[in-house]
């Protein structure tokens, strides 16, 4: 005799549940198989100033007395967040010298300098007994000539470069005024927070890029070695992170952030966790 139609039916969903059912487990199962990797981007400034920034800040010495409770305290809340790896602003083509270096502060046999790798870095690793201090960092050129150049011969554009100037004092002022003012741990977040990437980001978006004219675009290419150098950095960060790494940190040069940043988040495999949230 043959069944009622709505037995019919519903021993025809029975198959199409088993099989939604099988795939949401075999889902789950490689999803816990791949769990994102955690990382945090702590975008520093160089506490001992660069001499090839165009706008460089204050020097601050992380070994006096009035930081070194500060530097202890950032690198105690790093070492809490466990993580497998701490990736720095150093050539990774030379990541032998680096690892000599770190060998040598284990075994005694050199001095912390007053820069964010030694404080931060070398400390934190240390401090979790980490083999090593990954080294990630890309050179590539940043010529501000050509871009000069053409603002010397289009003195229209001089408005731009004017422009330019004044947000960048203002930016360097603010961070001085800041790295001043508040313990290392509060300007860390303040200096990672949207607003003060957004700033960094804008010397590029909203001013070099405009540079230019016609068929000449001496901003955008100037632009585009930025954004070349950052992609070099990132897939440097993702050649380093192992399959095991649960947490990965990375301090650099806050001015990398927000394109690291913003390829960390498009990434499927990376969770991205926010300074404030790290540091608190």
């Amino acid at each position: 005799m043959p069944l009622p139609s709505r037995l019919r039916t519903a021993f025809s969903i029975i198959p199409a549940l088993l099989l939604v059912a099988a795939l949401t487990n075999v889902l789950n199962v490689y999803g816990q198989a791949r769990q994102r990797t955690r990382i945090i981007l702590v975008g520093v400034m160089h506490f001992t100033p660069s001499t090839t920034d165009v706008y460089a800040n204050e020097a601050v010495d992380l070994t006096a007395a009035k930081r070194r409770p500060q530097v202890q305290a950032v690198v105690d809340q790093l070492a809490a967040l466990r993580p497998d790896q701490i990736c720095v602003e150093w050539p990774a083509t030379k990541q032998g010298k680096l690892d000599s270096v770190y060998a040598a502060y284990r075994a005694g046999r050199y001095e912390l300098q007053s820069d964010e790798i030694d404080q931060f870095a070398l400390r934190a690793a240390k401090q979790l007994n980490l083999p090593r201090v990954t080294a990630v960092n890309y050179q590539n050129g940043f010529d501000m000539e050509p871009v000069t150049a053409f603002v010397k011969a289009h003195p229209a554009q001089q408005a731009v470069m004017t422009d330019l100037d004044a947000h960048a004092q203002r930016f360097m002022a603010n961070a001085n005024a800041k790295m001043r003012d508040l313990p290392l741990r509060d300007f860390l977040v303040w200096l990672n927070s949207p607003a003060q990437l957004n700033a960094n980001a804008a010397f590029y978006s909203g001013y070099v890029a405009r540079i230019g004219e016609g068929k000449e675009y001496p901003g955008v290419e100037l632009v585009s070695s930025w954004f070349d150098t950052n992609l070099h950095i990132y897939a440097n960060l993702l050649r380093a992170i192992r399959p095991t790494d649960r947490t990965v940190v990375l301090v650099f040069g806050q001015g990398h952030i927000p394109l690291i940043k913003s390829l960390c988040e498009s990434n499927p495999a990376l969770e991205v966790v926010e300074v404030a949230d790290a540091l608190r």
